[in-house]
């Protein structure tokens, strides 16, 4: 299980009284949960606290990435799934208590983060910024993997003609059913602005009153998620008939409904999943060697094959399997149909974004 809050306050108790994290997590044993990695010595000095979103994600990132740089390094890496929010990354930085090392964030958070003076500026003397698709490449965040908000859509319901663009998932007279977009905004935004035009058309800067009335024209039959497994349940339920939703999620639904539930690249928004520092990390540069070591090109292709997500580098896009380019959001032919995010757009108008948009949930 993720480390709670409870555990999170034990850990630093300990450390106060002169014990590692490491030492504290081996003395609570397995059931803590948090340390998948093969136990070691507890006097071990070098070690890594990242923390990422829980679940999966743990052993993937582990498989991918923390095995191969335990056995190069000797430095042990614990998962935190408790999930770095921008809040919690802010909470911990400005106690002075700060316990992680390395965490998954948005591009945009890594920007906003940055310019706050939560983040250690990445250090690109260790960091290669040449292996991170270019804008991904932010001051204070390397992206590690990249995903898409891709239009998903019930085959069966729409077997003689499925939707293909975003003014489909706007026209609920021809595609008739319930929608879905992502509580905080991002994906639904652009869909709504792209709608607006002719096809494939670049959405930023968004214009947030033009694109939370065309979401609202979607009322009542606009719902919102949070998680994959809520907008999976929607699907099962047939409460949605279209769902704006992370490529990840859509691959998997593709799958597993043996293609009831359909997607398309066509007009996707392409996002990096980024590493960040947190200012004042126990480990100090240890984290940005951590970060190198996960830009390998066939580490990222090992990620790509347990999580679906895409590669940042560019090396690992043009190696990648033919079994694994349909999954690949930034194949040739899979970013030909999409745009990029824009994360500087979002890191200022983020707060703006979400607070109109809740606004119009709480009228319609």
């Amino acid at each position: 299980m993720p480390l709670s809050p409870f555990l999170a306050d034990a850990v630093s108790l300990a450390q106060s009284r002169g014990w590692s994290r490491r030492a504290f997590m081996t003395a609570l044993g397995a059931g803590a949960g948090t340390a998948l990695m093969p136990t070691v010595a507890a006097t071990q000095a070098k070690e890594l606290v990242f923390a990422s979103w829980g679940g999966d994600e743990i052993k993937s990132l582990t498989r991918a990435f923390g095995k191969s740089y335990e056995a190069a390094t000797g430095t042990t890496i614990l998962f935190d799934g408790t999930g770095p929010a921008e809040g919690a990354i802010r909470t911990m930085v400005d106690s002075g208590n700060v316990s992680w090392d390395v965490c998954d964030a948005d591009g945009y958070t890594a920007i906003r983060l940055g310019q706050s003076g939560h983040l250690s500026a990445m250090d690109y003397k260790t960091v290669d910024a040449s292996r991170i698709m270019r804008p991904f490449n932010f001051s204070h965040g390397a992206t590690g993997y990249t995903y898409s908000y891709v239009l998903a859509f019930d085959s069966e319901r729409f077997a003689g003609r499925p939707p293909m663009t975003w003014q489909d998932f706007f026209d609920t007279r021809n595609f008739p059913g319930g929608r879905a977009v992502y509580r905080w905004m991002n994906g639904g935004f652009e869909a709504a602005m792209m709608a607006e035009g002719d096809g494939l058309t670049n959405p930023y800067p968004i214009d947030i009153n033009r694109a939370v009335g065309r979401l609202a024209r979607l009322r009542p039959l606009l719902q919102t998620w949070e998680s994959g497994q809520q907008i999976e349940q929607m699907f099962r339920d047939k409460t949605i008939s279209m769902a704006c939703l992370w490529h990840t999620r859509a691959v998997a639904l593709a799958s597993e409904s043996e293609g009831k539930i359909g997607f398309t690249w066509a007009g996707g928004i392409l996002y990096p999943g980024c590493w960040v520092v947190p200012k004042g990390n126990p480990a100090g540069i240890d984290a940005f060697k951590l970060i190198a070591h996960m830009q390998d090109a066939g580490r990222q292709i090992e990620f790509t094959g347990l999580r679906h997500v895409g590669p940042a580098n560019p090396e690992a896009t043009a190696a990648m399997p033919r079994s694994l380019r349909d999954y690949d959001p930034t194949q040739p032919e899979n970013m030909s149909q999409q745009v990029l995010v824009d994360s500087q757009w979002w890191a200022e108008n983020f707060d703006k974004a979400r607070t109109e948009f809740a606004d119009m949930l709480e009228r319609t």
